[in-house]
């Protein structure tokens, strides 16, 4: 998907997290504000799409009507990682590691990811939940190593 501003990524990401039933409640919604006489520009700012979408969204309802802008589902394996499990992660990043046992100050991704499967019961991969972190715009940074006295020319 190159090319993407920074905003369609982030929209992009939104409606992929939404289930299929919201995306067409969204997208019958917006057609029915055009066909009341709404500019499809609006329409786009307030359902935060771009004006393609849209446009889209009216050409397929003028070809084939409702039936048009169905959301289609997605094929696959469900999504394991729910809301529910984002939220306990964040609460669980929210604190100190040392208040979940740890001795050290800074979190890596394999102890949020087991105090998550202690708190949950479920286990994610650390991908799943480096992926969480940064969708909750969060992200593990490498701490600066550095001398605590300073070298002295001899």
């Amino acid at each position: 998907m190159g090319g993407e501003t920074m905003t369609q990524k982030l929209k992009r990401k939104r409606a992929q997290n939404q289930d299929v039933s919201e995306l067409e409640r969204r997208r019958i919604r917006a057609v029915q504000k055009v066909l009341d006489g709404a500019k499809q520009n609006e329409v786009a700012e307030e359902f935060q799409v771009t004006e393609g979408a849209v446009s889209h969204w009216m050409s397929q309802y003028k070809a084939r009507g409702w039936d048009g802008i169905k959301a289609i589902p997605k094929p696959g394996r469900p999504v394991r990682f729910t809301k529910h499990y984002r939220r306990a992660l964040y609460e669980i990043i929210s604190k100190h590691p040392h208040s979940w046992g740890y001795e050290t100050d800074l979190w890596s991704v394999r102890m949020a990811r087991d105090v998550l499967y202690e708190q949950t019961g479920e286990y994610f991969s650390k991908t799943r939940i480096l992926s969480a972190l940064h969708e909750l715009g969060l992200s593990f940074q490498k701490p600066e190593i550095r001398a605590l006295e300073k070298k002295t020319a001899r």
